[in-house]
Order: C-alpha cells, then structure tokens, then sequence
C-alpha cells in the first residue's frame, strides 16, 4: 500500500543502514534496528515505516520461511510499466555502478517504505539458497505469456545470480524477459565459460557504469544484447511536467526531440527517443527496449541534473 507520508529525517540515512545489514546477512543487526523503528511509533497503522518494519521482522524471525513480507514480482497495471516486474536493492546490487550513482532514480522509491523492504526482502532471497527456491516458486507461477522486467531497481549481482535468472529464463521459455543492465563483467565471465543464453532474454546495456569502452564492445557482440540505453541530461520543464510520458502531448515532442539532438552529439547511426511509458512507446503493444526491429538501435531517456 502506497502513502504519501514524508518518511522521517533519518529515513535515508537509516535506509541505508538496513539495506547495508540485509546484503551483507547481518541479520541479527538488521532486525535490531527493525526493532527499534517499530518501537518508535505505532506499528498498527498500516503504510508506515513501522508497519512495514514490524512485518519484515517478523518473517526474519520465522528464518524467512512461508509468505513473503511483499508479492517477490508485481503484476503490471499501467500504462508506463505493464509487465511483471522484478526489484532488488540499487546500489548494494549493482557491482557494475560508477556516474549512474548520482542521478539513480531507484532511492526515490525509498520514500515509499513499501517499495524500499520489497527491494530488500528479494535481495536477501537471492542471497539465500532456499530462498532462491522462494523466488522461483514465484517465478513460476507467472501466467503464460507474459513480459517480465527484470530488474526494475537493482542488478544481477554476482555470477551466480546471472546464471540463476538465465536458467530461469530457459525454463521460461514461454515468457518475454528484457531488462538493462550495468554487470558487464558478469555477463563476460558467463560467455567466457560457454554459456548458453536464453533466446527469450533480451538485454540493453544501460549506461552510466564503471566500465570502459572496450568492455563495452566485448558485451555489445553477446547474442542476448539488444543495445545500448541510454540516459541524456535535457531540460528539467520536461520531467517536472511529466507531459513527455503522453505521445499526444505537445510536450512529448518537444522533449523528445531534445532528447534526440543530446543523442545526435554523442553517437552515430539509428536512434529512438523513449517516451517513459513502456505500454505505449511503439505501435501494437511493442516495446522498443525488447523489440527485434531495434536491435542496435541506440535508446535514450532524458534525465535532469
């Protein structure tokens, strides 16, 4: 449940705290400090920090077994992001980080208390045997057919993690699965060992990660890799107004085309401004970042800063 109550001051700070406990497994800590954000309020009162705080603790003392604080994918219902969707902690789970750090806008959603302990209840599965278990109970039980977002916030955070979504993904092999991602290394690592690739997997290479342009051209030739995302600084009117995530708003040509002239400075060949909405950015419910007829196809998305 989503609220629109300011989380308090230390809420980042102390954000950061637990995210920091729960990826390193320092449970014990974690569900002090769970402890401790509960006690200070009224943990009965649904959408806040101590709801929330008292209903992950609870499920760290059962050993994290039976029903999941939070659903581990969300069903999409919007016209921005209609997919089954899939988060996990953005910075602890993203080894692959450098300038993206400083407009990332996954911590925005830290606002909410419900978004940030779904983030950090399926970094802690993943980082668990059985609780990878969990998660591909809940995999499975996705709808034939359907398009999966993996990952929203966050990344794969090591090679075994690649390798778990990948062999998911195969045996999916009814499902559309696209995301983006920074982990070049990882991915390289897996090619080096000969790894198969699931053909219902399709990666963008998003921008903003530590890694050179060699590297960058290694991961480009993958089989999975569709191109490369990009996010270009535009005029701040256009984000504050939301007007570019309707096409049939004036605004949205006017910030695509500013988004296409950053693009025209910085690279060559075919280029496609995003409109912010997945449900709508192409005819026939098509979606660039996971369409065949866009491969190689540079994609950006206008940011301010």
């Amino acid at each position: 449940m989503k609220t629109k109550q300011k989380p308090p001051k230390v809420a980042r700070k102390l954000a950061l705290a637990l995210a920091k406990a729960g990826a390193t497994g320092q449970v014990k800590k974690l569900a002090a400090m769970l402890q401790a954000i509960e006690s200070a309020g009224d943990p009965g009162k649904r959408g806040t920090w101590e709801y929330y705080a008292r209903r992950f603790r609870l499920w760290l003392a059962g050993g994290m077994a039976g029903e999941t604080p939070f659903s581990i994918f969300r069903a999409g219902g919007n016209k921005k992001l209609p997919f089954f969707t899939f988060s996990s902690l953005p910075g602890f789970d993203c080894p692959g980080k450098g300038d993206c750090l400083s407009w990332c806008y996954s911590f925005k959603a830290w606002r909410y208390p419900a978004a940030f302990f779904r983030q950090l209840q399926n970094s802690m599965l993943l980082r668990a045997k059985h609780g990878r278990q969990i998660v591909l109970k809940a995999w499975r039980e996705i709808p034939a057919g359907r398009t999966v977002r993996l990952y929203v916030d966050g990344d794969f955070y090591s090679a075994s993690a690649l390798r778990y979504w990948m062999k998911a993904c195969r045996e999916r092999n009814d499902l559309r699965v696209y995301g983006y991602s920074k982990s070049w290394n990882l991915f390289l690592q897996l090619e080096k060992a000969q790894f198969a690739w699931p053909e219902n997997y399709t990666l963008n290479l998003s921008s903003g990660s530590k890694y050179g342009k060699e590297t960058g051209k290694r991961i480009a030739r993958l089989p999975c890799v569709r191109g490369d995302f990009i996010a270009v600084p535009v005029a701040q009117k256009h984000v504050a107004n939301k007007a570019y995530q309707d096409k049939a708003n004036p605004g949205s040509k006017e910030y695509r085309r500013e988004v296409l002239q950053r693009l025209k400075e910085i690279t060559t060949g075919k280029r496609f401004a995003c409109p912010g909405n997945c449900g709508n950015c192409m005819p026939n419910k098509e979606h660039a970042c996971d369409s065949e007829i866009m491969a190689g196809v540079t994609i950006a998305i206008g940011i301010h800063g």
